[in-house]
């Protein structure tokens, strides 16, 4: 029989770490500080017994709590801020028993090495905002737990926690630990490092992974009172923090002045980073560390696959915040080349759009033709629903062409010609009085600002413009009626979407419909295809193939983070 680990290993995930081969990419995705400290970090300077020597932390101990004015019992060094995660829970969970308080979302390592430790994870889900959920927290503190962890700024939703709040905490709550995770403190004023001369019941976490620049030697800090330290130190490794990392640490705190004008200067250059990322038509949520996060929609994924071909790394946390990108501040050539490749993304991915009952409700006038011209070719006048359902079976997009097969199915024959030269006429008369938009002028603009905008209807030239080219063509890129390109099949062909694209040189993008022509179009070139429920229900566009269905356009807005 093989050997099993415990059952809680079994459940959990492994931590999603970075891809390697990161080097040569602009690396705004893991919030590491990519400037760095080059010129005081010399490793020609690297004395050479630190390398067959085990390692010693008494120098290191002493300038870090001169640093921070507090004393050297009130410190351990850990492998990083993930090894002071681990054994703090290592060392205060009882498996089993204990509850432990966390935010969701939040970073991924504290529930992992809680989960671990063998504790059960309460996680109160952050407010619409993506502060933290300072009434849900209280309430399961109200219910008891032994541990109740958090980051400030929090990972990934940059929200602080205020001092006065975990000071209110931590004595209300005496036999809750509660500790502070402050990996991104430096990019913000608040840090509740000096509580833990006043209470017993709390450890914070400090690295010089993020803006001291030593991601790649992992060396991090949790302060507390000296009995807390001295339980952790039980279960520290006693060499985890090797020596490198200990003569580098030193120093850069003998530079202290250097990183923090670093540190200022990189929120400049993220204050500018949103601005232009904002400028495009991107909302972006900006927390108080170093870096934003951007509303990408259902497009996270794609984007951020995008950037990696583009050598520009950001990362897609969609899967904890809906729709959201985190894009970390790197230096000014890094911030401007994901701003070029942000930009090629954009023109190179398109909207397009249907017309008809998609962008314009038809019920009143194509459809009112329809029913005038059936019952003047047959003398039987259409039953309710029945145009709907002959488009349901797909080759009817077009009116009249529909027209044509219904007079069939009555038993009459009917000239496509005649119908068409009968229909027009009797169409522009309804249309400009019948007709409405359903959808938001407003989103069109915003989503212009963002891609390149189309649309692709069945309808052909002079039953457009009269009717709505003045008024649409300002919020497209370019409109396709049919006839325009007389070599091109229509619908549900997809040849005039495949020149769409290639005409405007883009790589990618979705068709919005509501027909099962639109829908077998997009696919035919294997496009993304939303369907809109005006026609048609929601059951029939997904057996089509829709890989979404909207009750109307305006819901891009959502789906796009407009």
């Amino acid at each position: 029989m093989p050997v099993t680990p415990r059952s809680i290993i079994n459940s959990l995930p492994p931590y999603k770490k970075p891809q390697e081969g990161r080097y040569d990419f602009a690396r705004l995705d893991f919030n590491e500080n990519t400037k760095g400290f080059a010129e005081l970090l010399g490793c020609s300077d690297l004395p050479c017994e630190l390398f067959n020597t085990y390692p010693e932390y008494d120098k290191l101990y002493a300038k870090i709590a001169d640093y921070y004015s507090i004393s050297k019992d009130n410190l351990i060094l850990t492998n990083g801020s993930d090894e002071g995660i681990s054994i703090i829970a290592y060392s205060f969970i009882e498996a089993g028993l204990d509850r432990a308080i966390v935010s969701d979302p939040c970073f991924a390592i504290i529930p992992h090495s809680l989960k671990l430790a063998g504790a059960t994870i309460c996680a109160v889900k952050v407010n619409s905002d993506l502060s933290f959920n300072i009434k849900g927290i209280e309430a399961e503190l109200a219910s008891g737990a032994k541990m109740a962890f958090f980051a400030s700024p929090e990972n990934p939703t940059g929200a602080v926690l205020n001092c006065k709040q975990v000071s209110s905490w931590c004595k209300k709550y005496p036999e809750t630990l509660f500790v502070i995770d402050e990996a991104y403190g430096e990019y913000n004023d608040t840090s509740c490092l000096s509580l833990i001369k006043e209470f017993d019941n709390l450890l914070v976490l400090k690295t010089f992974s993020k803006a001291w620049g030593m991601a790649g030697l992992r060396l991090g800090m949790v302060f507390g009172k000296h009995e807390l330290i001295e339980i952790l130190g039980r279960v520290k490794l006693p060499y985890s923090v090797n020596a490198a990392a200990v003569w580098m640490a030193q120093k850069l705190l003998e530079n202290a002045e250097q990183v923090k004008m670093e540190v200022k200067d990189s929120l400049i250059r993220l204050d500018n980073l949103a601005s232009e990322i904002e400028q495009r038509g991107y909302r972006v949520k900006r927390g108080q560390s170093n870096s934003v996060l951007i509303e990408m929609g259902f497009l996270a994924k794609r984007f951020t696959e995008y950037c990696r071909e583009q050598s520009v790394l950001v990362r897609d946390r969609s899967e904890l915040i809906d729709g959201m990108v985190r894009v970390s501040t790197g230096t000014s050539e890094e911030n401007e080349k994901f701003l070029q490749v942000l930009d090629k993304f954009s023109k190179s991915f398109g909207v397009m759009f249907d017309l008809d009952d998609t962008i314009v409700d038809t019920s009143k006038s194509f459809a009112k033709v329809v029913e005038k011209l059936v019952e003047q070719y047959t003398g039987i006048p259409l039953k309710e629903g029945e145009l709907r359902s002959l488009k349901a079976e797909g080759g009817y997009n077009d009116d009249w062409v529909a027209t044509q097969e219904l007079i069939r199915r009555r038993g009459f024959e009917a000239d496509i010609e005649d119908i068409v030269l009968t229909a027009i006429p009797m169409y522009r008369e309804i249309a400009t009085q019948a007709e409405e938009l359903i959808c938001d002028l407003a989103l069109l603009e915003t989503l212009r600002k963002r891609h390149k905008v189309f649309v692709v209807t069945g309808r052909c030239r002079i039953e457009y413009d009269p009717v709505w080219g003045e008024r649409l063509d300002p919020f497209f890129d370019q409109i396709y009626c049919v006839g325009d390109r007389p070599d091109l099949q229509v619908k549900p062909s997809g040849d005039y979407l495949a020149a769409c694209m290639q005409e405007n040189e883009l790589t990618d993008a979705i068709y919005i419909g509501n027909s099962v022509d639109d829908v077998a179009a997009a696919l035919s070139i294997k496009l993304e295809a939303f369907g809109v429920t005006t026609t048609l229900d929601a059951e029939q566009l997904t057996k089509s193939g829709a890989s979404r269905v909207l009750n109307s356009v305006d819901e891009l807005k959502e789906l796009l983070g407009l």
